[in-house]
């Protein structure tokens, strides 16, 4: 909780950027502004920084509940059960999040009727991904799992209140209503998490009960973002959905190939492991989730970089940067797994101790994941969403076969190893991608 005639587009939409780099506007300050609006756009970075972690630090809370209210088997047939919610909900979008973000940072468009056609995008987007996603669980769940189609089938639905919310707060990131955009994303992703807390305190929370508040926190986060919308359903609204879907195609594309490069592992964990061992995957994914937070901050200048045709990045300028980030990554997965294993077993319990395997893989896969995400930001700042699609279907690729060389000797973390080498393929070809076109770059303007 962890989004009528054609018109002639001259650029691509902006790129959808993580919730740290959504700052990245916010700090691209022209010269004469003022010390008031400089300290401003400063307060406004620091605070969406400080919500991002807050949101972080909430994810990892609603990870460890439902690790310890479910147990290790009832955390696989979870995990099962959103699955295919988390695989197609960023997908879903079509790149609907982008066009409307680009709509209110141009500002030619009234506020209120893009208010209420990001909500129409949104319930469209929503209901197709929707519909996707039952499919999937009716057709595309091992035999062994399907008893979990109906309680898929019901998790499905939240992508309608995820879609309206993700997309109705592109609103205030594009306008640069960052208080509200920090607000609503907090909200979002605090709701399941005390619905579960509240339901542990009252009552045996099973996993009907989970999935069921699964759905109603997705709603909730969808009125909060509706509230104080006048007329929201009966008013008018602009762009119309059609023009929106069409603008939005491009980074529709980009997204498919990095959510489904990005999900893969745990697609191949519901499909060749037990629901037990799932449970152990899926419960270390939160907890490695916080490495990537300090590199995505990379994503605030170099978004920022290859946006600006006034200055360019230099070879230089991408060694340091592309050498910091790895060493303060190497460091930080260092202290991790020293600590991963106590921590573990404090806060998750003893029966969670097999879990400790797959966050050591891990840890280093989250730890580049970050680095990728500030790569990405430079080359979707330049204009090309679309390059790094091939390095991510070759990754993709060498990970299934990973698994299908080392699953039978090294069991279930063979899925960790194949999405650490994923990982790895994609760093050093999107490095070099940043260094041709750095290259390029000054090549054209020498």
């Amino acid at each position: 909780m962890n989004d009528t005639a054609p018109t002639a587009v001259s650029e691509p939409p902006p790129v959808a950027k993580s919730g740290i780099e959504d700052v990245s506007d916010a700090m691209a300050l022209p010269p004469n502004v003022t010390r008031s609006d400089r300290l401003g756009k400063i307060s406004s970075f620091v605070q969406t920084v400080g919500f991002a972690f807050a949101i972080v630090a909430l994810q990892m809370t609603q990870g460890i509940l439902l690790a310890r209210l479910l147990g290790p088997e009832g955390r696989g047939q979870y995990a099962t059960t959103v699955l295919y919610v988390q695989l197609l909900l960023y997908v879903g979008l079509f790149g609907g999040l982008e066009v409307i973000c680009r709509y209110a940072a141009e500002g030619k468009t009234d506020i209120l009727r893009l208010r209420r056609a990001a909500m129409w995008l949104g319930i469209t987007t929503g209901t197709i991904t929707t519909l996707l996603a039952v499919a999937f669980n009716v057709l595309a769940l091992p035999d062994e799992k399907r008893f979990l189609m109906p309680l898929g089938c019901l998790c499905a639905i939240s992508i309608i209140g995820q879609h309206v919310m993700l997309i109705m707060t592109a609103v205030d990131r594009g306008a640069g209503k960052f208080a509200a955009y920090n607000m609503l994303r907090f909200i979002a992703a605090a709701v399941f998490p005390v619905l579960l807390l509240i339901a542990a305190i009252l009552t045996e929370v099973t996993l009907t009960l989970a999935c069921t508040l699964f759905v109603v926190s997705s709603l909730i986060s969808m009125a909060a973002c509706m509230h104080g919308i006048q007329k929201p359903l009966r008013g008018e609204s602009e762009p119309p959905v059609g023009q929106l879907l069409r603008e939005s195609r491009p980074y529709g594309i980009a997204m498919l190939a990095t959510d489904l490069f990005e999900r893969l592992d745990l697609l191949m964990a519901m499909w060749l492991i037990p629901l037990v061992t799932q449970g152990f995957y899926a419960a270390m994914v939160p907890v490695v989730y916080p490495l990537t937070v300090i590199p995505n901050t990379l994503g605030i200048f170099l978004f920022n970089a290859g946006a600006d045709d006034k200055r360019t990045l230099t070879t230089r300028d991408v060694h340091r940067i592309l050498g910091g980030s790895i060493a303060i990554q190497t460091v930080s997965t260092i202290a991790f797994m020293l600590l991963v294993g106590p921590l573990v077993n404090l806060v998750y319990g003893e029966e969670f101790a097999p879990a400790v395997r797959f966050a050591l893989w891990l840890a280093p896969v989250s730890a580049i994941k970050g680095i990728l995400q500030g790569l990405d930001s430079y080359v979707k700042g330049r204009g090309r969403p679309l390059a790094p699609i091939r390095c991510r279907i070759v990754a993709s690729i060498v990970m299934i076969a990973v698994v299908a060389a080392l699953l039978p000797s090294q069991g279930a973390v063979a899925i960790a190893m194949a999405a650490l080498v994923g990982q790895v393929i994609c760093l050093i070809w999107l490095s070099a991608i940043v260094y041709t076109d750095v290259s390029q770059s000054k090549n054209s303007s020498g």
